[in-house]
């Protein structure tokens, strides 16, 4: 019984101390915000290739348990013993890495050439074509002469832009194409440590794993920790099906993007279909913002083609909408299409682009938790946890017991 009491006012002391140092840290962050803010900016940017090592190890740890699980256990029939265990970890985060690697690498020959090439086309077309539409434009205005003084002035603003503002922005453009090669440089940079740290967290999984656990439990009840267990792998499944089920499905959609634009013989191919994959991550709105550059490159190109594209995208997110896409994702996030909306759109609001792709995912793992509590406290009162009992024919809503109750 002492041992329990130490234990007891040991543990005590540990949670005092904890709760006076948040209580120290909540102070300072409120009262020094921006020194706390540079703060967390500077931790963040050094631990950069250690989120990089998370996302990766995160991609393919599925792939990790396949081999760990589907294919070595076949080819070892007699089982795998602690030490051969070792190596089969080992050999199943090579293959794995193998072939993120082949990919990556598939991507660099095939993709990023065609796209550069297809830039460069661009880039050099491009005036040309704006001039003869700025030109037709001027054609068509100067028979109007109330049209004729518009385009004078108009053309006298622009005028004085390029010679006030124009060269301010061509000297900043030079800056951002500088700080953007030192940006490319550095993410490469982090995201080979990045890969590196992944194999050590992948290698270790299950190590980190029981440590978490084994720290769950230190600080919670059983009870709370087998709860907490609960989401996070309902949160590992969603974000698992979500993920790879968009990456499928977008991957998908390029394809068929990059076929059916071949066929109709249209310009920049390749850009205009890794732009359209690579957007259509992004559930509902995703397709439309990168078929709306994409139609206007066209546009601008050859007007009917344009117009056929136009079509064309059209037809293929109707595809995707109602066939491909639920196919694959089918109902992973389980939640309606109203709250993917909302989650999108909130997602976006505070996070951008990558708010807006996590957005869905993350919604789903709240509305899973809310539910499930709802349902836990309806438990409690003996009431039924089916939405369907709570229809409003259900419910007596007599006036006259209303009045009852209140002269009580």
């Amino acid at each position: 019984m002492k041992i329990e009491k130490k234990d007891k006012i040991s543990s005590g002391s540990f949670r005092l101390f904890l709760v006076i140092a948040a209580s120290i840290l909540f102070f300072f962050a409120i009262y020094r915000i921006d020194i706390f803010l540079s703060a967390i900016s500077t931790v963040l940017t050094v631990l950069e290739p250690v989120f990089f090592g998370l996302v990766i190890a995160y991609l393919l740890n599925p792939l990790v348990d396949i081999f760990e699980k589907k294919v070595f256990p076949k080819i070892f029939k007699k089982g795998i013993g602690k030490r051969l265990k070792k190596f089969v970890d080992i050999v199943s985060i090579f293959f794995s890495m193998l072939i993120f690697c082949l990919i990556l690498w598939g991507i660099v020959i095939l993709i990023i050439p065609a796209v550069v090439e297809s830039i460069g086309t661009l880039s050099s077309v491009l005036p040309q074509r704006i001039m003869k539409l700025i030109d037709n434009a001027d054609e068509y205005l100067n028979k109007n002469d109330t049209m004729k003084y518009f385009s004078s002035q108009a053309s006298l603003y622009v005028q004085k832009w390029i010679q006030t503002d124009l060269s301010s922005i061509v000297y900043k453009s030079v800056d951002y194409v500088f700080f953007g090669v030192l940006g490319v440089v550095n993410f490469l940079k982090n995201f080979a440590i990045g890969m590196l740290i992944s194999v050590y967290i992948l290698y270790s999984k299950e190590k980190f794993g029981n440590q978490s656990r084994k720290i769950l439990c230190a600080c919670f009840k059983q009870k709370t920790v087998n709860n907490i267990l609960i989401v996070l792998k309902k949160s590992n499944s969603v974000f698992n099906g979500f993920i790879y089920g968009k990456i499928l499905d977008s991957v998908i959609i390029g394809v068929i993007c990059f076929v059916g634009i071949t066929i109709l013989d249209m310009p920049y191919r390749v850009l205009v279909a890794t732009i359209v994959g690579i957007t259509n991550i992004i559930p509902i709105f995703g397709p439309y913002i990168g078929a709306i550059p994409c139609a206007a490159l066209i546009l601008l190109t050859d007007p009917i083609k344009g117009i056929y594209f136009i079509i064309f995208i059209i037809l293929l997110q109707t595809l995707d909408g109602n066939v491909i896409g639920p196919k694959i994702l089918g109902g992973k996030t389980g939640i309606e299409s109203f709250w993917v909306i909302f989650a999108i759109l909130i997602g976006g609001g505070l996070f951008g682009v990558l708010g807006m792709i996590l957005g869905v995912p993350v919604f789903a793992v709240i509305y899973y938790f809310v539910a499930m509590q709802i349902n836990r406290m309806l438990k409690k009162k003996k009431m039924s946890t089916n939405s369907e009992d709570y229809a409003i024919d259900n419910f007596n809503l007599s006036e006259n017991e209303v009045t009852a109750d209140e002269e009580e």
